[in-house]
């Protein structure tokens, strides 16, 4: 009997964890191998590739982002192979499967955890008997048999499969892939909005596993390794000792992304980061999603600000870290006044990334089930994101959806640190207030939301400050100059003569001194700098071997010295 596990993944860079530990699980007994899809392949193609190993079964792995084409995928298969047997798994089907036994083109739903429950499948299918087992549903006459979700499995069970992490068709591309680790299983809060709240307790792989597969994943050469478990730093002294092993056995060019709670990360953590990680080793992902207390409340993800404001600003002064926080907007009694004192709240720590996203009511969460009491209103296919309710408008929601616009543009592709910083530091008080007006002037001037170059950005910023008043003109090409790794067009008018810019480099080159401090010769000042003056500044930008090199200088007492 010959089965696939597939996905379909949002990028190609990701890969899905779940299909290989399902795979490992069941190699040793089926006929079984997977594949990994993404959502941009065409479904055609898909669908042909999937006929043409003329397979039996098919499972596929269902979330959020690929459920759509998930259905639209098994209605053509079955329309074409009409024996072949289809069962769905993953987070999306786990709580609502007749929906989609009802509504797809499948056979069975396997809830909740599968490396015991898929194994159990498959033989009750070569049997030819039927699957009488926890969280394996299916219908019958109209009914839904083995309602439930199945039992955790033993991690110590999981342990002794080969390694997920390791098989040998991933090794040739593991560093241009992201690879996902768990380390626990399992969520200790209860927001009503996630469907981690509705898993019971966390459990734990143990070190010796953990530092095993770790240490073969760093030595492979991957690139990006990231943490899945919901919060990292549940048991602080777990946490602890797998930074510790990072930090020890990690190569250059690594980073390893976690989750982390940052009101109850413990201080022991906070310290050795700060003074033992190499900067941009690690990234911590941070979920404060509201600061106001009645919403926090209400959907039981009780904080405490203060104390996370003071290990944030711990970490940011420590500067070692990449630090992404997260904002939901659309959660109960969050207005859109309220809304953006979070926004600004949270903007306030400066951090790397700031992603806010909008509340979306997931199938099987508590939020979802209470949609009436707070009257929303949101998509009924996935990806479920609300369009208002009983304090947010749907136009305030598009409102905030400007503000988001610029915010990723402008603050998280981190193009502009240099003129986001002076422009909070002494122009704009609230940021919010900032992103949503200049996405209301993007949208007055119908500039380009996609499809626009690096250059337009800067044109559209600097458009946009002119109406304000503000000139931040250095600090933006500052910013604008470091993008490039060889010498680029300018988008700005300069207010240098080529007359006057080769007369400040003959000036430099009667300065030897200066040169040598610079690192500069006749050479590279000609053939590979671009110079600008801006203001009372005279900047040097020098574009060799793919390096760009930036130096400012101004003039005192009628010599130049670095700034």
């Amino acid at each position: 009997m010959k089965t696939l596990i597939a996905t379909l993944n949002s990028k190609f860079i990701h890969t899905a964890l779940a299909l290989r530990l399902l795979y490992v699980a069941c190699v040793d007994e089926f006929d079984i191998d997977f594949k990994e899809y993404t959502i941009k392949d065409d479904l055609n193609d898909v669908c042909e590739g999937i006929l043409a190993m003329k397979l039996d079964v098919l499972a596929l792995s269902t979330y959020i982002w690929n459920v759509e084409k998930i259905k639209e995928l098994t209605a053509m298969i079955k329309q074409r192979q009409k024996d072949i047997v289809i069962l769905l798994g993953g987070p999306e089907v786990t709580y609502e499967p007749r929906y989609f036994l009802e509504e797809f083109s499948i056979d069975y739903v396997l809830c909740g955890e599968g490396e015991k429950t898929l194994p159990a499948l498959l033989t009750a299918i070569e049997e030819k008997r039927e699957p009488m087992l926890e969280g394996i549903c299916y219908l019958k006459d109209g009914l839904l048999m083995n309602e439930g979700i199945a039992k955790n499995c033993d991690l110590a069970e999981i342990e002794k499969l080969p390694s997920p992490y390791l098989l040998e068709r991933d090794l040739p591309h593991i560093k241009d892939r992201i690879v996902y680790f768990e380390s626990s299983r399992g969520c200790p809060y209860q927001c009503q909005y996630c469907l981690s709240s509705l898993e019971k307790g966390v459990r734990f792989y143990s070190d010796a596993y953990i530092h095993e597969q770790l240490l073969a994943i760093i030595q492979a050469g991957a690139k990006t390794i990231k943490f899945l478990d919901r919060s990292f730093n549940v048991n602080p002294t777990k946490a602890l000792d797998i930074l510790e092993f990072i930090v020890t056995h990690h190569l250059p060019g690594q980073q390893f992304q976690f989750e982390v709670n940052a009101d109850v990360l413990d201080q022991r953590i906070i310290d050795f980061v700060n003074e033992k990680a190499p900067k941009g080793l690690l990234r911590f992902e941070v979920g404060i999603q509201s600061t106001y207390e009645p919403t926090n409340e209400v959907v039981k993800r009780k904080q405490d600000f203060q104390r996370l404001s003071e290990v944030i600003m711990q970490l940011v002064k420590g500067d070692k870290i990449d630090l992404h926080l997260d904002l939901i907007a659309g959660l109960p009694f969050e207005s859109y006044e309220r809304f953006k004192q979070s926004f600004d709240d949270v903007f306030a720590f400066r951090a790397k990334e700031l992603q806010l996203g909008f509340l979306k009511l997931l199938r099987g969460t508590s939020l979802r089930q209470d949609a009436a009491l707070y009257d929303y209103t949101y998509q009924k296919e996935a990806p479920y994101e609300i369009f208002a309710n009983h304090v947010l408008s749907n136009e305030e929601r598009q409102e905030i959806h400007v503000a988001e616009e610029m915010l990723e543009k402008y603050w998280n592709s981190g193009r502009f640190s240099r003129t986001m910083n002076d422009l909070f530091d002494h122009q704009f008080s609230s940021p919010f207030e900032f992103f949503h007006d200049f996405g209301r002037y993007y949208i007055d001037y119908h500039f380009k939301m996609i499809g626009h170059q690096v250059d337009d950005l800067f044109v559209y910023l600097e458009s946009y400050l002119k109406t304000k008043g503000i000139d931040v003109l250095e600090k933006m090409i500052l910013d604008y100059l470091e993008l490039f790794k060889v010498k680029p067009k300018k988008w700005w008018k300069s207010e240098w003569s080529r007359q006057q810019r080769q007369t400040f480099s003959h000036a430099l080159l009667q300065d030897p001194d200066l040169l040598e401090t610079l690192n500069l010769n006749q050479e590279l000042l000609f053939r590979y700098c671009l110079i600008e003056k801006i203001n009372d500044h005279y900047i040097i930008a020098q574009y060799k071997d793919f390096k760009c090199h930036i130096v400012v200088l101004e003039m005192v007492n009628n010599e130049y010295k670095l700034i």
